[in-house]
C-alpha cells in the first residue's frame, strides 16, 4: 500500500479548524482563523472556491476523535506547488470565514423599538415646571 504522502496528498480533517478544540485536541490554526462548527461540507466548498484538486472520504475519522467519523479531505499536491500544510490550512480557513454568514444586529421581522418612552400609565408627557409641584414627604421618626 502506497502512503498518501508519497502519492502527494494532504490530509485535512474538520477538527483542524474547530474553535472549540485546544491545540492539544487537534486544532491546527489560531483561534482568530478557526470556525465554531466546521463540517466536511464547508471544507468542500472552501476547496472548490480555491480550485484545489481533492477527494472526499466521508467515513474517515480523525485519530484523536476516532468515535466521531466526520470525514476528511485529501488535497492533491502538484510537484511545482509544494508548500507547508499550514499555508493550505490558513487559505482554507480564510475562505471558511467568508462562507459563514455573520449575524446581523437587526433581525428581519422583529419590531423596532419606538423612540417614545412608555410607562404603565401610557406615553410619557413632558411636564412643565409651572404646573408640577412637588409635595414634601413625611419622614417617620
Amino acid at each position: 500500500m502506497v502512503s498518501l504522502r508519497k502519492r502527494r496528498y494532504l490530509v485535512i480533517y474538520p477538527e483542524y479548524f474547530d474553535k472549540l478544540r485546544s491545540r492539544g485536541q487537534g486544532r491546527r490554526l489560531p483561534l482568530n482563523l478557526a470556525d465554531e462548527k466546521p463540517t466536511l461540507k464547508k471544507l468542500v466548498k472552501a476547496c472548490e472556491v480555491l480550485k484545489y484538486e481533492f477527494e472526499i472520504e466521508p467515513k474517515k475519522a480523525y485519530p484523536g476523535n476516532w468515535e466521531m467519523k466526520q470525514g476528511r479531505i485529501l488535497i492533491r499536491i502538484k510537484k511545482q506547488k509544494v508548500r507547508p500544510k499550514e499555508e493550505y490550512l490558513k487559505e482554507i480557513a480564510k475562505i471558511l470565514r467568508k462562507l459563514v454568514p455573520k449575524k446581523k444586529k437587526g433581525v428581519k421581522g422583529t419590531p423596532k423599538k419606538s423612540t417614545e418612552k412608555t410607562s404603565s400609565k401610557g406615553p410619557h408627557k413632558p411636564s412643565s415646571k409651572a404646573t408640577s409641584k412637588k409635595t414634601p414627604k413625611k419622614v417617620k421618626k
